[in-house]
């Protein structure tokens, strides 16, 4: 590469949380080359995050903010516990600017087999794939692998419930194992 070039566009994914019970993952292109460039940007998203469509955006937050259109788009909507949502759209991307795309989604509860062994630390979101020509090469970038913190039940509940529950199972059982057991004998209150 010569040093009058311009570095080649770089990419990350990464989740913001602005609202309580939505999130949004919010994919930005920084695109610094002098001329505006044509991508074909790929994302999965999971099944148990429940997208927004509706939501969807493509803005321009640098140099100024303003509001872009998707040229052409692609999408799979997701079936739950089958395949995930997929998003393939094409776009120009404006030379020296900064272009975000966001969709917001919240996170489902899922049933208590469907957890990995360590609920408490997430969820990875696939990550998206940008895909334009430079120089005639096709060039691939990926973005970042976020990480997604689902709901997650309390799983000492069920603990709690069988060790309470063996507790007192144990005392009726004891009790009545010690009376059909035991001999008992009268004592006449002479003797006492």
């Amino acid at each position: 590469m010569k040093l009058e070039e311009a570095p080649a566009p770089g990419s990350h994914l990464h989740i913001t949380c602005e609202q309580q019970q939505f999130r949004e993952p919010g994919f930005c292109l920084h695109q610094l080359q002098d001329h505006d460039i044509k991508i074909l940007y790929l994302q999965c998203i999971p099944w148990y995050l429940r997208a927004y469509l509706h939501t969807m955006k493509l803005e321009q937050i640098l140099p100024d903010s303003k509001v872009l259109s998707f040229e052409e788009m692609s999408l799979t909507l997701a079936k739950d516990r089958s395949h995930p949502y997929t998003v393939e759209t094409i776009l120009t991307v404006p030379a020296g600017s900064t272009t975000k795309f966001s969709i917001q989604f919240d996170p489902l509860m899922l049933r208590w087999n469907e957890y990995p062994p360590d609920a408490h630390h997430g969820r990875s979101i696939p990550s998206g794939i940008v895909t334009f020509r430079d120089d005639g090469q096709v060039v691939r970038l990926y973005t970042d692998s976020p990480l997604v913190y689902l709901p997650t039940p309390d799983f000492s509940m069920p603990f709690n419930v069988l060790c309470l529950v063996s507790t007192v199972i144990a005392i009726v059982y004891g009790s009545l194992f010690s009376l059909t057991t035991k001999d008992l004998v009268c004592i006449k209150e002479t003797e006492v």
